[in-house]
């Protein structure tokens, strides 16, 4: 006996005999048919026919193979990074219906868990009728007409290319702070697919909750970036249908605003474009357009973002702030090895030059509400001196010596109760030792958590050089602070600038 209404649910990137075979099961099934269409919302490169042409593309199909009078509905399904939404959309959209038939393991699961009968369907010759091989031989300009219907060819072949459609107006939004790889992806999608594009640039009041968020560039520094960007990518004409506001909540108005056509997003802003789609449905306006930019990943694989410039894992072009042994050695060695050339260098001191422990204090904002993010002290003097003086540096690295000879100044204190509970580590003179540097980037992306033991680092050995990888994996806006035996202390501000130095000294040791 065939069930009454049956749901197939598609993203029909293209309309493919594989979905033919699907529906015509269907149709043995039951006697209408009810056609979901998923990722309605999105328009990128895997999605790049929207709606409505794959709407009119499937009514096509239904008068030339004959279940016009069949097919009761065919519905919009937007994308959903949460199970429960897309299922309350999917009912909200379908209505009721009696079976659901589809070969997509995670659409059926999520349909068998809600209570729904659902016939699993094999793919019809998967290798041949799959969306994201007819769109490659498309790109690739190779034969692709014998695996859609033949009679959708002459009349849709246009509808089926990889270009994005041009939006009279696209908006686009973020902190953009530390502008990076990231953006630029953002911006140029937007530029690509947007006559008129209008960048909204967040305030204070979107940011403050952060990571780091102290250290966001003032709005005018990211303002200019953009700027900067723009004038580079476009040319004038162009450049003047860009505009530039600044915003407060995370819809800038743009629930409310009509004459806009689509957004542009990352991944992981994605939910906050379906919020604003939300609220513009409640206001009666029309949907945005959801275009979705691939991730834009570094060196290591991970997403490129400005929390992890701020927080100093890397910089803008995604290049990872790390020790490694050489892997050009046959045997590599847990240690790096500083070759007698770079002494010279290493003499030099990396930042300011301050006398006395009260000049660091008042010079670099200790003790003020302007304070450094993370401080990180190297050497039994320094450390001492600043607790003397009421200052508890975040990371301390000790190895109870003071040029080179034995000194007792915490085996007597309190804190050496402390001290003796905390990891201790190798660190021989003239070296880093990786295994070392690896437990000072644990402490400093914990940023003392545990405190107050888990903020000492006691090596034995030698400290000295441990101040280069300090400055390497702090955050920005963090201090080093280290010591020169002519010159006094020596207090690092840790910007891009100073960490791509780091970075460019170790990379010489052997």
């Amino acid at each position: 006996m065939k069930k009454s209404i049956a749901l197939i649910v598609g993203r029909f990137q293209p309309f493919h005999k594989g979905h033919l075979f699907l529906i015509k099961e269907a149709l043995e099934k039951a006697e209408k048919i009810i056609i979901g269409i998923g990722s309605a919302n999105i328009e990128d490169v895997n999605n790049p026919i929207d709606f409505e042409t794959r709407k009119k593309i499937i009514k096509a199909v239904a008068y030339k193979e004959k279940f016009k009078d069949r097919l009761t509905k065919i519905v919009p399904l937007d994308d959903f990074f949460d199970d429960k939404e897309w299922l309350k959309n999917l009912e909200k959209q379908v209505g009721k219906f009696d079976l659901a038939l589809g070969n997509n393991d995670w659409t059926n699961n999520i349909l068998e868990k809600a209570g729904y009968k659902v016939l699993k369907v094999d793919y019809y010759k998967r290798s041949l009728f799959e969306g994201w091989r007819i769109r490659k031989l498309i790109k690739e300009g190779k034969k692709w007409q014998d695996r859609i219907p033949r009679y959708l060819i002459s009349n849709f072949k246009f509808l089926i290319s990889n270009k994005i459609s041009n939006f009279k107006h696209v908006v686009v939004g973020g902190t953009f702070d530390h502008f990076h790889k990231g953006h630029k992806a953002l911006l140029t999608k937007a530029f690509e697919v947007g006559k008129k594009v209008t960048i909204g640039v967040a305030t204070k009041e979107i940011y403050k909750d952060k990571f780091l968020s102290e250290t966001v560039e003032p709005f005018s520094t990211r303002q200019k970036n953009i700027t900067g960007y723009i004038n580079y990518h476009l040319n004038n004409d162009r450049a003047k249908m860009v505009k530039i506001i600044s915003f407060s909540n995370f819809t800038g108005g743009v629930d409310k605003e009509k004459n806009i056509d689509a957004i542009v997003v990352s991944k992981e802003t994605f939910p906050n474009a379906l919020k604003i789609n939300e609220l513009r449905e409640k206001n009666k306006l029309p949907l945005l357009k959801i275009i979705i930019v691939n991730d834009v990943l570094g060196e290591d694989g991970k997403l490129i973002s400005s929390e992890r410039i701020r927080s100093g894992e890397i910089n803008r072009e995604g290049k990872v702030y790390e020790l490694s042994a050489k892997p050009y050695s046959l045997n590599p060695k847990p240690y790096l090895i500083m070759p007698e050339s770079l002494r010279p260098t290493l003499q030099k001191p990396l930042g300011k030059i301050y006398k006395t422990t009260r000049q660091v204090i008042v010079g670099a904002n200790l003790d003020s509400p302007k304070k450094p993010v993370m401080i990180i002290a190297v050497g039994d003097i320094i450390v001492d001196s600043l607790l003397k003086s009421g200052i508890d540096p975040d990371v301390k690295i000790i190895d109870f010596r003071s040029r080179r000879k034995r000194t007792d100044l915490f085996t007597r204190s309190d804190p050496f109760r402390y001290i003796k509970k905390g990891q201790t580590l190798y660190n021989n003179p003239g070296t880093i030792n990786l295994k070392t540097a690896e437990v000072l980037k644990k402490m400093i992306r914990q940023r003392s958590v545990l405190r107050p033991y888990n903020s000492w680092l006691v090596v034995e050995g030698e400290e000295d050089l441990l101040a280069l990888p300090a400055i390497l994996f702090a955050p920005l806006n963090a201090l080093v602070l280290y010591g020169h035996w002519q010159l006094g202390i020596i207090a690092v501000e840790v910007d891009e600038k100073i960490k791509n130095k780091a970075r460019n000294i170790v990379k010489k040791f052997l």
